[in-house]
């Protein structure tokens, strides 16, 4: 946690005011790159540059690489500054949920990544929102206590465990407008897909 300051209330609502529209609207327009990257700065986040693709199908608008947010991170995100504010958002809710669900908190997020230049699963004739890192893959969650609750193992579970990862996948289609959890699909037996639109769909 080093290096980093909590969010303030005002901060979170300063970025809801300025960043919804990008994460909600149904045609989400790509967030004003001055002002995303600005909100993340004042929040304290160490925003480093990528080698983000700036044309073609593949391009990301706004890129931004985290090598941690309030949790530690599996390994460094690289996605957009939309997608990034988004899961700021969600983030400050999920701690929250952690603790209440399993009196533990909410430590690291394990990730599968946000940018991959590829055609959406299941349909090779549109290309991904991972392709312009409007979406995220979600593995795991991990606790103070060293637990670790995975999608792929928990999410069946009639457990605390289970109970979390049905609640935060609730909760993230409030902040997201695709949710896909196991119950979407086979291609999505072991993560949470989270991603910004333009359709909508809550699988929670």
């Amino acid at each position: 946690m080093a290096g980093f300051r909590p969010l303030g209330r005002a901060l979170i609502a300063a970025m809801l005011a300025s960043l919804a529209a990008c994460a909600r609207a149904p045609h989400p327009a790509p967030p004003r790159a001055e002002s995303c990257l600005a909100a993340l700065r004042a929040a304290g986040l160490g925003v480093e540059p990528w080698d983000a693709p700036t044309a073609g199908a593949c391009r990301v608008e706004a890129p931004v690489r985290l090598a941690r947010t309030r949790l530690a991170l599996s390994r460094p995100l690289e996605t957009s500054c939309a997608l990034a504010s988004a899961w700021l958002r969600y983030e400050e809710e999920l701690g929250r949920l952690a603790r209440r669900v399993t009196g533990r908190e909410l430590v690291a997020i394990e990730h599968a990544g946000s940018h991959a230049c590829r055609p959406m699963t299941g349909n090779a004739g549109r290309a991904s929102l991972h392709a312009r890192a409007l979406a995220l893959d979600v593995v795991a969650f991990r606790l103070s206590d060293g637990s670790r609750i995975a999608v792929e193992e928990h999410w069946r579970d009639r457990g605390p465990a289970g109970r979390f990862l049905r609640a935060a996948a609730e909760l993230a289609c409030r902040h997201f407008a695709m949710v896909l959890t196991p119950d979407s699909d086979r291609w999505h037996r072991d993560h949470f897909h989270f991603d910004l639109g333009p359709f909508s769909r809550c699988d929670a």
